[in-house]
């Protein structure tokens, strides 16, 4: 596939690429709607793609995040996805009611799957596009009004989707202080580690720093914290809770901060720190612990490992059985341990078996070409938690006392769904084998 040039910091609308199966670009005389005139906004944001008959597309956490990161340097000020949860169609009255290549569409795609492979699965699964796009948006909920009236200030030198050696960065400022968006990520391509880069927006000149990797990251400079003034850091900025700003620190990376007339420090890129600076506490979390910060109503937490919700006023973890997490009181982190009792895993009892009987939606099966028909009892031994199969086949139904309970056209990964789909119920699954003529992501 050709590199996208949507992980570059190019400012062009993309609106015009949008719908180009139903909408022209321009109308019958010409005339373009001058998307420049318009607040920059991006509604569909791909969080995840769904998974097409013959594309079976498969989007990572960094395809996700470093896609937003990217818009929101080039000056986006709504940030939209789609889809952000998966779902899971509805069966109508006389029809199904996805699309399809039978209702005119230019895709086939399943009839009750809409998972999208997305930050949250159709079940409520956490992916890893959760944890990476929560950095942006801790950050924009705290420091978009800042962020929001600034411009968009490219490169010296624009670098194009096929630059593997350059830095790909812009910046956003309204001409004394702002923020430097850098990206070292795209879609199918590797790019060179780059040692040694300075940024000099004009005003600030950060120290060298290292980019290698799968990376993008937001460094801020001469922002108002407070009473405090913050020259630059070297950590990404993620939040501020009353006298306490929190950082991400960026793999490979120092952590360094420059404060108006304080000296310079450089705090841990392995462990969590705090430092008192001024009138501010200063706290330095390593990078993948700082995918669990959560900012909920009563307060800011970072789980250990785990997913944290509020639910009916307390605090709980998207992941069963027992948890813990750090809450922020009193100039410190205090750590919490949730004893849930952990839950067993369903246990699945999958043997091949005759067909029962002939599945009420066969024509998901004779998509490309007819094959037979593999079937399969399941048994799941309790209700509670989540089934995962990692059968190699093309297409995939679940059928629960002969009700079509699930579907999936299979896309190289294990398939989950919870337990409770099957338990108590005669169930079956039915596949056809793996087709090598479909399209699936490397």
């Amino acid at each position: 596939l050709p590199p996208s040039k949507h992980y570059t910091f190019d400012p062009t609308r993309n609106d015009a690429a949008i719908g180009m199966d139903l909408i022209n670009d321009t109308d019958d005389k010409g005339w373009r709607l001058p998307y420049e005139d318009y607040p920059f906004a991006t509604c569909e944001i791909g969080s995840g793609l769904p998974i097409a008959y013959k594309r079976r597309s498969v989007i990572s956490p960094m395809d996700a995040y470093a896609l937003s990161l990217v818009k929101l340097g080039c000056g986006n000020n709504l940030v939209g996805y789609y889809m952000y949860h998966g779902g899971t169609n509805k069966i109508g009255a006389l029809s199904t009611l996805q699309e399809s290549g039978a209702t005119g569409y230019p895709n086939d795609y399943p009839i009750l799957n809409y998972d999208f492979n997305t930050c949250l699965t159709q079940y409520g699964e956490v992916r890893g596009q959760y944890r990476l796009l929560n950095l942006l948006h801790l950050f924009i909920n705290d420091f978009g009004d800042r962020l929001a009236p600034m411009e968009y200030t490219p490169s010296e030198s624009y670098v194009n989707e096929n630059d593997k050696v350059h830095l790909r960065y812009c910046m956003r400022t309204d001409g004394e202080s702002g923020f430097v968006f850098i990206n070292h990520y795209q879609r199918f391509l590797s790019l060179s580690d780059i040692d040694d880069a300075v940024i000099d927006t004009g005003k600030v000149v950060f120290p060298p720093i290292n980019v290698r990797g799968e990376t993008a990251f937001i460094l801020p400079f001469k922002l108002k914290l407070g009473e405090e003034e913050l020259i630059y850091s070297t950590a990404q900025l993620l939040y501020k809770d009353r006298d306490t700003v929190f950082f991400a620190s960026i793999p490979g990376i120092k952590p360094v901060f420059s404060f108006k007339d304080m000296d310079i420090f450089t705090m841990s890129e392995d462990e969590i720190e705090i430092k008192k600076t001024g009138d501010l506490n200063i706290v330095s979390i390593p990078w993948e612990k700082s995918l669990y910060l959560r900012k909920l109503d009563t307060g800011v937490y970072l789980g250990e490992g785990c997913d944290l919700y509020i639910k009916d006023g307390r605090i709980s973890s998207a992941e069963a059985g027992d948890y813990s997490y750090l809450v922020w009181n009193n100039g410190g982190f205090e750590r919490i341990v949730c004893e849930e009792g952990s839950k067993a895993r369903p246990i699945l009892t999958m043997e091949p078996c005759d067909e029962p009987y002939s599945p009420p939606f066969i024509e998901e099966f004779r998509l490309g070409k007819e094959r037979p028909l593999k079937w399969y009892s399941l048994k799941a031994d309790t209700e509670d938690g989540f089934i995962s199969i990692d059968l190699k086949c093309d297409v995939a139904q679940i059928y629960a006392d002969k009700e079509l309970r699930a579907d999936l056209f299979c896309f190289g990964q294990p398939w989950r769904f919870p337990a409770k789909l099957i338990y108590g119920r005669e169930s079956y699954l039915v596949c056809t084998e793996f087709n090598k003529d479909v399209y699936i992501d490397p």
